[in-house]
């Protein structure tokens, strides 16, 4: 006998209470609103039968429906059932894909990182395959300062937290890192104000790294992409390019996390 691969015997198996939750998760992994004729091509279901499940997640709350765009989303019990998972895990599991494809189509180091104290801790990486590259290690740790990394995440949190993550003294990583706290701050809002936040040079010598920060369905920094690489590889031609790349990238990861709004506000 053919047994499901959770090791569930079908007997005990509600289908419609399954099918529902494949409704969920469709409108989960969109990372945006869907019609009902999407949701039924995505699920591969009949029209009837995803209205009713979408109309039962509405009333259990998981569901919301904009009758203006006549489209379905993410309901507030949806998201609160999703803060129950470690959020460092969920950012990794989302942000993987993207990271993925992102690294195959500049043939560059992506990095994913988050905010410990003043220091951004590696939490995935998708690595190129290049010979010459830039890699850290999962798991390890940068000053948040001279890191796009860092700078991303801070330049987006409210500026009266800056401080706890900048320490008093700016150590220099190379000659290029940037050792002044009045020179730091410019930085840090000129990174809000453009959108990423740049790296040259500044924590390890002939790097350059382009960041931007992930938000969360609060409109919380929770994280921050970047793409690293040899300076000599990425000149200000291609710059632009990239940095509008790794921008969407990480816009993408935050609309999978349940962030909404597309607006910076500085």
């Amino acid at each position: 006998m053919k047994r499901r691969s959770q090791g569930v015997p079908s007997a005990y198996v509600v289908k419609p209470v399954l099918k529902a939750l494949r409704v969920l998760k469709c409108l989960g992994d969109a990372g945006r609103e869907l019609s009902l004729v999407e949701v039924c091509r995505l699920v591969g279901l009949p029209k009837p039968t995803v209205y009713k499940y979408l109309q039962t997640l509405r009333e259990a709350g998981f569901v919301l429906y904009d009758s203006e765009l006549e489209c379905y989303w993410l309901g507030p019990n949806a998201w609160s059932l999703g803060r129950t998972v470690n959020p460092s895990l969920r950012v990794r599991e989302v942000a993987r894909p993207i990271m993925q494809h992102l690294c195959d189509r500049f043939g560059e180091t992506i990095n994913l990182g988050v905010l410990h104290g003043d220091e951004v801790v590696y939490l995935e990486m998708a690595v190129s395959r290049q010979a010459l590259r830039l890699q850290a290690t999962i798991g390890g740790h940068d000053p948040a300062y001279s890191t796009s990394l860092g700078r991303a995440m801070i330049a987006f949190l409210p500026r009266e937290r800056w401080a706890k993550h900048i320490p008093r003294r700016l150590q220099p990583r190379t000659p290029h890192t940037i050792t002044s706290h009045e020179s730091l701050y410019a930085e840090l809002i000129a990174t809000r104000k453009r959108g990423y936040a740049i790296e040259r040079e500044e924590n390890e010598p002939g790097a350059l790294c382009i960041g931007a920060p992930i938000f969360d369905q609060d409109g919380e920094v929770v994280a921050a992409l970047s793409l690293s690489a040899p300076a000599t590889r990425i000149g200000p031609a291609h710059e632009g390019e990239v940095a509008e790349a790794v921008m969407r990238a990480a816009r993408d990861i935050s609309a999978r996390l349940g962030y909404r709004s597309a607006t910076y506000n500085p």
